[in-house]
């Protein structure tokens, strides 16, 4: 569909959508009524389950009080013996992000690790689940990544959460917390337009049924000129996302929530812009001028590499952002379909019990041409075509309780979780016949002549299942008026892996195990104004990944020991958490460092990785319509053999800050923006026979500003990312495989409320 299309139909939507709905509504929304004023039921029919909900209702600017993600269920973050950090509804709609990351970098200690998904580094460990209303819910194989519209609030839990989730806490996780059915009417839709032809549409409607039912509706499609923020050659990306969810009330004290998601996109596949390489013409120097005929823009001295003789490299050689390694053909292609239901009751004054099940079913298919590594010229790319076909399945039933009492002197809050998890994961992959190989590349004079794979060689075919149990309890004791609290508990994990594959001809390999691991800490809080904590956590899950040749890994063991001051002051009005923090784990996986046996999908054991760093969010409300927070993080990272983890910035800082006019002549009108800064940061080492040699990627900086301004039931937007358009680059596989960040975009949001 042309984009001049697109902008037609969307902007129709826009106007006639709204009331079309608010006709059709069993509760209408007055034609007089102002903007905030919606429909409700009366409140002796609203289903009151608080501690199963977050709402924004508490939050100050961009400061929340509470999280979901802890124990599944609402918990004041200065009760929490670690660090958690919420980006809520009013940051979602300030910033608008096209891609989650957009706003993860916004935290302290967070990075963006990959291209694909939402996959993210937090303090130094990449985060490979992510979890959805805390269940697993992963996006590692979309290209684009989740649609940040969907969700109400994004929270980053860092540190000591095993008891939960698992050695995927080891550093922190991500979980997204889904917009839920209101007992209210209310819709809003909205049409955005930006740079590279981006066209978005969104929209969200919400509305009693019944004095028993509430349905939600949240769909949203993205279609660009750009991939992961960046208008490569070929670049294209497009997404589909449909969220239909119901809450059935069940008693005043129960209800059944019901969801799906539906998800499809189809994106360019891209391997980075940048090669780095020594240059050619005058190998001798350090800085090089490009020739004008070069497709080069220039070199940059490695401030932090090391001698061209210990395996460095003394050289950057840039390329446009609009250049590719790849070809046309190059395309991810994604479906998803998820469903779940969740019980959630209250059972007395003081029993919590919350039981659900959610299944969700990938469809991923990747033809793409990978960089293998320069040429013996240095000016040509060497490439690989792979294709890719997943079939991926993930089935979660999980129970957890929540038991209030006091005993000794103390009001416990016991905690207990239940969960089996199954994967299913059937997986092909092909290459390029190695008698006919894609042809190389040249850097200077790049020639796009597209290949045929009709005889692609199939190198790997396996199925994978992977079962695995757990269950733990927590004790949560307040003494002395809530100033002293303990908590702590043990978590049993048993796991099972089978994999057979049909090409090496290894069948029925299998792997299993059990281990019990243990999370404790304490909350000293003198005032409600603030507290002091230590956490302590032991994390244990399966490596469940299986080479081609059938050998296995051992699991991922952890420990985490995390201390620092959480602030409530005047009224929360100063909030914030600092921290400093020790992780270990060992058995990391990784891709093989070789891309020809990481493309045919070889991983390895890293071994072990020690973390130690110091983190800082600061919330302060200066008046009711100004309000700014600041972050910062220092991480240092040891492994043992060499292997750095990419993307792992040592230093990081960030600032947002929003005002909104409450009188006079601009009442109503908004503006903020924010700055992001991340010190340079490591690139995986590039092959086998390279160890010795360390890459770093420089350390970056970049602001965005946004404006927005109501009128009637209307709200528009202007949001201005990477402001002064600065160069920099964001995240890397390999030496030859390095992404530059985003150029300087603009958007316009028009959005109507109903």
């Amino acid at each position: 569909m042309k984009f001049h299309a697109l902008v037609v139909w969307q902007i129709a939507a826009v106007l006639v959508l709204p009331s079309f709905l608010a006709a059709q509504s069993i509760y209408p929304v007055p034609t007089s009524a102002p903007i905030a004023k919606v429909t409700a039921l009366p409140t002796d029919e609203t289903v009151i389950l608080k501690e199963f909900l977050v709402t924004d209702s508490g939050d100050l600017g961009y400061s929340t009080a509470n999280a979901i993600g802890v124990t599944r269920t609402a918990e004041a973050l200065i009760d929490t013996p670690q660090t958690i950090n919420v980006i809520n509804q009013q940051f979602l709609q300030d910033f608008a992000p096209i891609e989650l990351g957009d706003v993860l970098q916004f935290v302290a200690g967070v990075t963006i690790e990959s291209n694909v998904g939402d996959s993210a580094m937090i303090r130094g460990y990449t985060v490979r689940d992510q979890f959805t209303d805390g269940m697993v819910d992963n996006q590692n194989q979309s290209q684009m990544g989740a649609e940040p519209f969907q969700y109400e609030r994004i929270e980053v839990l860092k540190g000591p959460a095993g008891l939960v989730y698992g050695s995927t806490a080891i550093g922190g996780l991500t979980n997204r917390v889904r917009k839920a059915p209101q007992w209210k009417t209310r819709g809003e839709i909205a049409f955005t337009v930006g740079t590279n032809n981006q066209t978005k549409t969104e929209f969200d409607y919400t509305a009693p049924l019944n004095k028993r039912v509430a349905y939600r509706l949240v769909a949203t499609f993205l279609n660009q000129d750009m991939v992961n923020g960046v208008k490569t050659k070929f670049a294209f990306s497009n997404r589909w996302n449909v969220n239909p969810s119901v809450t059935f009330k069940l008693t005043p004290k129960s209800q059944l929530r019901v969801f799906g998601e539906f998800l499809t996109e189809r994106a360019y596949k891209h391997w980075g812009e940048v090669g780095m390489f020594t240059s050619v013409t005058v190998p001798t120097q350090r800085t090089v001028s490009a020739p004008a005929n070069f497709l080069r823009l220039g070199d940059l001295e490695t401030t932090f590499g090391v001698p061209q003789a210990q395996g460095g490299i003394t050289t950057w050689g840039l390329l446009p952002r609009n250049f590719t390694f790849g070809e046309k053909q190059g395309t991810a292609k994604n479906m998803k379909q998820a469903a779940g239901v969740f019980y959630e009751a209250k059972l007395g004054d003081d029993w919590l019990v919350r039981a659900g099940g959610t299944y969700s079913f990938w469809d991923h298919f990747v033809q793409d041409v990978i960089p293998v590594g320069m040429a013996g010229n240095n000016h040509e790319m060497t490439r690989l075509w792979r294709t890719i076909k997943n079939v991926d399945q993930y089935a979660i039933v999980a129970l957890d309780s929540t038991y209030s009492f006091k005993l000794l002197g103390g009001q416990h809050r016991l905690f207990a979780v239940n969960q089996f998890q199954f994967r299913r994961l059937r997986q092909e992959i092909y290459q390029n016949n190695p008698a006919r190989q894609i042809q190389n590349l040249d850097l200077y004079n790049p020639v796009y002549l597209g290949y045929d794979p009709f005889d692609m060689v199939r190198t790997n075919r396996q199925i994978g299942r992977a079962p695995n149990y757990a269950f733990g309890f927590k004790d949560h004791v307040k003494f002395l008026d809530d100033k002293l609290q303990l908590a702590g508990g043990p978590r049993f994990d048993w796991f099972r892996t089978r994999t057979d594959n049909q090409i090496s001809g290894v069948a029925g390999r299998q792997v299993k195990g059990q281990k019990w691991t243990y999370n404790y800490g304490a909350i000293f809080k003198p005032t409600k104004a603030y507290s002091f904590f230590y956490g302590h956590s032991e994390t244990y899950t399966p490596n469940t990944n299986v080479n081609p040749d059938g050998r296995t890994f051992q699991p991922q063991v952890g420990s985490v020991d995390e201390a620092g001051i959480k602030l409530a002051f005047l009224e929360g009005r100063l909030a914030g958490t600092i921290s400093a923090y020790n992780l270990k784990l060992e058995h990391i996986i990784l891709n093989d460092p070789d891309p020809l046996r990481a493309a045919a999908g070889y991983r390895i054991d890293s071994g072990k990785q020690e973390t130690k760093g110091y983190e800082a969010d600061v919330f302060v409300t200066v008046t009711r319509g100004w309000q700014f927070n600041v972050g910062g993080s220092k991480v240092d990272v040891t492994t043992l053999n060499g292997i750095f983890p990419r993307g792992s910035a040592k230093v990081s800082a960030n600032v947002a800050t929003s005002y909104r006019f409450s009188d006079g002549a601009l009442k109503g009108l908004g503006l903020g923006g924010g700055w992001i800064y991340k010190g340079k940061f490591n690139v995986e080492t590039p092959a086998t026979t390279d160890r010795v040699a360390r890459y770093y990627l420089p350390a970056y900086d970049y602001g965005s500003l946004w404006v927005s301004y109501p009128w009637k039931k209307y709200r528009f937007q202007v949001n201005v990312a990477n402001v002064t358009d600065e160069w920099y680059l964001i995240r890397s596989t390999s030496k030859d495989q390095i992404w530059q960040g985003p150029e300087r975009q603009y958007r316009l949001r028009v959005s109507r409320i109903f």
